[in-house]
C-alpha cells in the first residue's frame, strides 16, 4: 500500500486529507422525514488570521491511503469510487493566547460539508443535487465554535438536508445559535439528546451523554477534487474551541466505503430517534443485524453484508467501529481496547503508544495487562491532557497528569518504567506495533492484505482512535465511537503526530 506521506515537520499542522461523498439510501429518521430520501456568527478577526494560517500549514497533508483488499475488490460504487483511508489533525504548538490554535482539521471538515452544495469550482451544484445530498453531524461541545456549524448553516441554506445532535447538558450560545439559524432553514434540524436522567441519544444510563463525533457526508468532493460518495468521519474533535483548535486533535475519514456508509446511517437513526438500545448496543445491533449493512455487500468483495456480533466492520478498507454503551466488564471479553491488547504477542520488537486525554481508575484492567505486556518485552509509552486549570484539576485525579493515582501505581509494578508525559492533547489513541492474535470480538477482521487471519497470530500495526476517553461511563454509558483500523499508513500518520506533541511547548516529562 502505497501513500506519498507529505507531512509536515513536528510542530506545524499536519492533516491527511478528508473525504466526502454522492450518495443514495433511504432515509428513517422521525415522521417529518419519512418522505425523504438519499441520493441514487462568523469569526473574530483574530481566529480569522489564525484560520488562513492553519489553510496555509494544511496545504502539505497526505493523499489518501487505498488499503491493499479495496484494490483487489470491485468498488462497492464503481471503478470511480475507490475504498480509501485518511486521517487529519490538529496541531497547536503554543501552550497559550490565540495563536495556540490550528484550524487545520476543521478546514478539512468545512471543506467536507462545502462539497455538498458547491463544486470545486465554486459554483453552486444544480438544485437537484443540492436536494439530494445529506450532511450528518454529531458532536459534543461546542463552545466558542463558529467555523463548522457556519458551513452547516451554509449548507441548508443551499438546499442540502443537515442534521445536527448534540447532547442537551453541554448548551452553549454557540450551540443555541446553530439550533436557531438550522431550525430556521427548510432542510435544516438539529437536536438536543436528552432521555430522563440521560443527556445521551441511545443511553439511557444517569449521568451519560452524547459525546461522539460524527461527520456523514452523502456527496462531496476529496482533496484532489474528485467526486466521492458515502463519507464516514469520526475522531477527537469537538467543532469549536479548546478541545478542538486549541489542543491536539485527531479524525479519520473513510469515503466510497458503501457498507460503512450504510451501517453508520442506521447508527444515526438510531441516535436521531433516541431509540432505546437498552445497555449494550452492540447486542442490540447484532439481534437486529440484517438492519446494519445491506443484501449486496458479499457481491461487492465485503466478508459479510450484516453486523456480526454487533461489530460495525469493513474489510475493504480494514476498518472496525464499536458504539457504545456496552455491557463490558474487565473480564467478559468485551471491552474493545482490552480485547486489542489482549490480543498481543509480546516481544523485544513490541511498541506500545498510549496517547489519551484522561485515564481513570474504573479502566484500571487496562493498567494491568499494560504493566504485563511491558514486562514481555513492549515499550509502552503514555502521554496525557495537562491539566493546569484548577477546576479540571480537581475534578480530574487531582495532579498535573489526567491519569489518576491507582493506574499509575499499577504502571510502577512494570519491569522497566513506563514512560508518562503530559500535553495539551484532547486525543483517545492507542497506538500498537506488534504481533497479534485473531480478534476474537470480530473474527471477520483480515489483514491489511485481505487475507484471513493466521491463528498463529501475524505482526501488524494498529490505529485504535474515536471519541472514547479511558474511563468507566466511557465505556459501559455514554454515546460513544471507537474505531480500529490496521492500515499502516494510518499508523505513521498518527506516529508522526505523537512526535510532535513531543515538540510542543506544553510537553513535559511526569515523574512518578
Amino acid at each position: 500500500m502505497s501513500v506519498s506521506h507529505r507531512l509536515r515537520l513536528a510542530g506545524v499542522a499536519v492533516v491527511g486529507a478528508l473525504v466526502l461523498p454522492l450518495i443514495a439510501t433511504s432515509s428513517t429518521f422521525g415522521a417529518d422525514d419519512a418522505t425523504t430520501s438519499e441520493p441514487s456568527a462568523s469569526a473574530s478577526a483574530e481566529v480569522e488570521k489564525s484560520a488562513e494560517v492553519s489553510a496555509t500549514r494544511a496545504a502539505a497533508a497526505p493523499a489518501a491511503a487505498t488499503p491493499a483488499a479495496a484494490r483487489k475488490a470491485k468498488a462497492p460504487w464503481g471503478a470511480k469510487y475507490p475504498i480509501e483511508v485518511e486521517a487529519n489533525f490538529s496541531r497547536p504548538y503554543f501552550d497559550k493566547g490565540w495563536k495556540n490554535r490550528d484550524f487545520a482539521l476543521l478546514n478539512d471538515l468545512e471543506r467536507l460539508i462545502r462539497g455538498s452544495y458547491r463544486k470545486p469550482n465554486g459554483k453552486l451544484k444544480s438544485k437537484k443535487a443540492r436536494r439530494a445530498a445529506w450532511v450528518y453531524a454529531a458532536n459534543s461541545r461546542m463552545e466558542d465554535s463558529v467555523r463548522v456549524g457556519r458551513e452547516l448553516v451554509k449548507a441548508a441554506k443551499a438546499g442540502v438536508n443537515v442534521r445536527f445532535i448534540h447532547p442537551n447538558t453541554h448548551r452553549s450560545g454557540a450551540s443555541s445559535t446553530l439550533q436557531k439559524q438550522l431550525n430556521a432553514t427548510k432542510t435544516g434540524k438539529f437536536k438536543y439528546c436528552s432521555t430522563g436522567k440521560s443527556n445521551a441519544c441511545l443511553s439511557r444510563v444517569s449521568g451519560a451523554i452524547m459525546h461522539s463525533k460524527i461527520l456523514l457526508v452523502s456527496h462531496t468532493f476529496d482533496r484532489s477534487d474528485n467526486p466521492v460518495k458515502g463519507v464516514v468521519w469520526t475522531g477527537s474533535s469537538n467543532f469549536g474551541g479548546r478541545s478542538a483548535e486549541r489542543t491536539f486533535n485527531n479524525g479519520q475519514t473513510v469515503y466510497n466505503d458503501k457498507k460503512l456508509w450504510y451501517q453508520m446511517r442506521r447508527v444515526w437513526d438510531d441516535m436521531w430517534a433516541e431509540r432505546n438500545v437498552g445497555r449494550d448496543y452492540s447486542k442490540y445491533i447484532a439481534k437486529k443485524k440484517k438492519r446494519y449493512g445491506y443484501g449486496a455487500a458479499r457481491k461487492e468483495g465485503y466478508t459479510s453484508a450484516v453486523a456480526q456480533r454487533g461489530v460495525l466492520y469493513s474489510n475493504l478498507a480494514n476498518y472496525t467501529i464499536h458504539v457504545t454503551p456496552l455491557r463490558a466488564t474487565p473480564t467478559n471479553g468485551r471491552d474493545p481496547i482490552l480485547n486489542m491488547l489482549e490480543r498481543i504477542v509480546p516481544d523485544e520488537q513490541c511498541r506500545i503508544r498510549v496517547m489519551e486525554n484522561r485515564f481513570k481508575y474504573r479502566r484500571i484492567a487496562l493498567a494491568y495487562k499494560l504493566a504485563a505486556l511491558n514486562n514481555g518485552g513492549c515499550r509502552v509509552s503514555l502521554v496525557a491532557f495537562k491539566d493546569d486549570w484548577i477546576k479540571n484539576y480537581r475534578e480530574h485525579c487531582w495532579q498535573l497528569l489526567r491519569v489518576c493515582k491507582p493506574i499509575l501505581d499499577v504502571l510502577k509494578t512494570a519491569r522497566t518504567e513506563v514512560d508518562a508525559a503530559y500535553a495539551q492533547i484532547h486525543d483517545k489513541t492507542i497506538l500498537v506495533d506488534a504481533k497479534l492474535k485473531p480478534n476474537k470480538l470480530n473474527p471477520e477482521e483480515r489483514l491489511p492484505n485481505g487475507k484471513k487471519w493466521p491463528a498463529s497470530g501475524a505482526r501488524v500495526k494498529v490505529t485504535l482512535a474515536g471519541s472514547a476517553n479511558l474511563t468507566g461511563s466511557n465505556l459501559v454509558a455514554s454515546d460513544e465511537i471507537t474505531t480500529i483500523t490496521t492500515d499502516p499508513d494510518i499508523y505513521d500518520a498518527y506516529v508522526e503526530h505523537w512526535r510532535a506533541v513531543t515538540q510542543t511547548k506544553a510537553y513535559g516529562i511526569f515523574k512518578y
